[in-house]
């Protein structure tokens, strides 16, 4: 009775037998070169950053949004923010194209128009208008945000 190791020894394996290890590295490779050219150069949105104009395209990676605005050559990188005053709580899910979006200098606070109508969001608040927020987890989550605390250029 031959043993396992040397029945194995062997057997050759073909580009078949390894197709669907190749495909998903190939797969994983074109989403990544996909993720970079869609976000582009983009801009971090500090609390000095003021922008006004109508949205041209949306990116959402991990979270955060990548807004691109008709006439301008990079995006503006929004981090994680949410409302629950609306049906689409996360930014990234709420904006439309054709949406105007603008910031103040000196402002955490987004605005969005559509239809004449004007939403907000806060910059980085995951719990803005939440009914059940407790204030300890409210003020940990406040704390953490970075357009207040390393991205802060307004004195």
């Amino acid at each position: 009775m031959k043993s396992l190791i040397e029945k194995n020894i062997g057997k050759k394996y073909t580009l078949k037998a390894y197709s669907p290890v190749i495909l998903l590295f190939f797969l994983m490779i074109v989403l990544f070169i996909y993720s970079i050219i869609k976000k582009g150069a983009y801009k971090e949105t500090y609390l000095s950053t003021e922008f006004e104009g109508k949205v041209e395209d949306i990116y959402e990676e991990r979270g955060d949004t990548y807004l691109k605005l008709f006439n301008e050559n990079k995006r503006y990188r929004i981090n994680n923010s949410r409302n629950y005053n609306y049906e689409k709580k996360e930014l990234y899910n709420f904006l439309k194209i054709d949406d105007i979006a603008f910031k103040n200098k000196c402002s955490d606070t987004l605005f969005i128009k559509r239809d004449k109508i004007i939403y907000l969001f806060i910059i980085e608040n995951l719990s803005y208008n939440k009914i059940d927020k407790k204030k300890k987890e409210n003020d940990y989550w406040n704390s953490k945000r970075q357009i207040m605390n390393e991205r802060n250029d307004c004195n």
